[in-house]
């Protein structure tokens, strides 16, 4: 009596006579609801885990992932097969956002990797928190006949490994086209978000540039992993004030003109934006130092330019003991730079690595260590990368 009542069940629900092919796998998904019209059935529905309610820790979970529901199933007619069980997720926050799919197995898991597609799919690579909304599905199949059912509602919780350290690099014949000194082109992070980095001075040259973090970058150029690079999502030589980043692409971002920008990249939205600098005639300075190391406010420890614009500059420096230091330009105390309206306001630390200084400001505090550090005589940003 079960079987025959579950096959009147599906027989009201309507079969889609759709041959099942590749567009149950990746069709355009709404918001919420998919394309295909889903029934909820007696007998089959999805309990979420402990896990599932919890927080999801990737960097805890092995490749396997973990288990998010258990499915209690109903008995299907004879030839009739449950196939292609999936989240329909989104993030909670994004109401907008058109939902993905999250591939699971009958027995509820989810591995590992599937969760990290997810957060990516949305979310840059830091360490945080996200909160998604997703729908779990499943489709009844019987031969090339399928009904996309519906199973429960889910809410999740996952914070992602960071893959990715903040200290982002820009390089190219607008900056530097030596691929093996691209660590000392540091972008600025943005002080009110973790995913957005900005580099300022004047893009020379054919104007292009291509990103890399500093996990795939190193100084030894042919140790370092290309298929990370960011790059232009857009077509050969765009040269638009915005357009769509792209992880793994190798075309290069071109700047609009040849003129002073502040080039920014968003990487949660995976997009980046060139804006003009009003002052096209700013300030440049024979020599940037480092002043006060060691508690000697007589020697400088001179920086180098680091790219064509001359406006961003770097210097490796060992300090042996907690110091204070300024900036300063051309050996005169005329035009120095600092931070805040106390010594110390800013202690460089592994969380406050870069600030933007301002003429005039006080000391900043440094411990002891091996650092690279940057500056940009145009915006006051101010780095000290440790060196590992």
């Amino acid at each position: 009596m079960k079987k025959i009542s579950m096959f009147l069940m599906l027989i009201v629900a309507g079969w889609s006579l759709t041959a099942c092919d590749e567009s149950y796998d990746d069709w355009a998904q709404p918001k919420v609801y998919e394309q295909e019209a889903a029934v909820t059935i007696e007998g089959f529905e999805a309990t979420p885990t402990a896990a599932a309610s919890g927080s999801i820790i990737l960097a805890d979970l092995s490749d396997e992932g973990v288990q998010l529901f258990t499915l209690k199933q109903g008995t299907l007619p004879e030839g009739v097969i449950l196939s292609n069980i999936r989240l329909s997720a989104w993030p909670a926050d994004k109401t907008e956002a058109v939902a993905t799919n999250v591939s699971a197995s009958e027995d509820g898991k989810v591995t590992k990797a599937e969760l990290e597609k997810l957060v990516y799919t949305f979310y840059g690579k830091k360490s945080t928190e996200r909160k998604f909304t997703a729908k779990l599905f499943a489709n009844a199949m019987k031969e090339s006949q399928a009904q996309l059912i519906t199973l429960g509602d889910f809410t999740l919780k996952i914070t992602p490994e960071e893959v990715e350290n903040p200290y982002y690099y820009i390089y190219g014949n607008a900056t530097s086209s030596k691929k093996e000194e691209a660590y000392k082109t540091v972008m600025t992070p943005d002080p009110n978000s973790d995913v957005i980095f900005t580099y300022t001075t004047k893009f020379v040259s054919s104007g292009d540039v291509k990103v890399w973090n500093s996990k795939y970058w190193q100084a030894g150029y042919a140790s370092s992993d290309f298929s990370k690079l960011y790059g232009s999502g857009e077509k050969t030589a765009f040269k638009g004030e915005s357009g769509k980043l792209e992880q793994g692409k190798n075309t290069s971002i071109f700047s609009p003109t040849k003129e002073y920008y502040t080039f920014t990249i968003d990487l949660e939205n995976l997009t980046y934006k060139w804006e003009k600098l009003e002052d096209q005639n700013p300030a440049s300075y024979n020599t940037i130092s480092l002043i006060g190391i060691g508690n000697d406010w007589n020697t400088d420890v001179d920086m180098t330019t680091a790219d064509k614009g001359k406006h961003n500059w770097f210097v490796q420096i060992t300090i042996a003991a907690d110091t204070q230091l300024k900036f300063r330009a051309d050996h005169a105390w005329n035009t120095d730079w600092g931070y805040g309206d106390a010594d110390g306001d800013w202690t460089v630390n592994e969380d406050l690595w870069a600030k933007t200084l301002e003429k005039g400001k006080k000391n900043i505090v440094v411990p002891a260590g091996k650092y690279n550090v940057y500056f940009c005589d145009i915006t006051g940003a101010a780095h000290f990368v440790p060196v590992e």
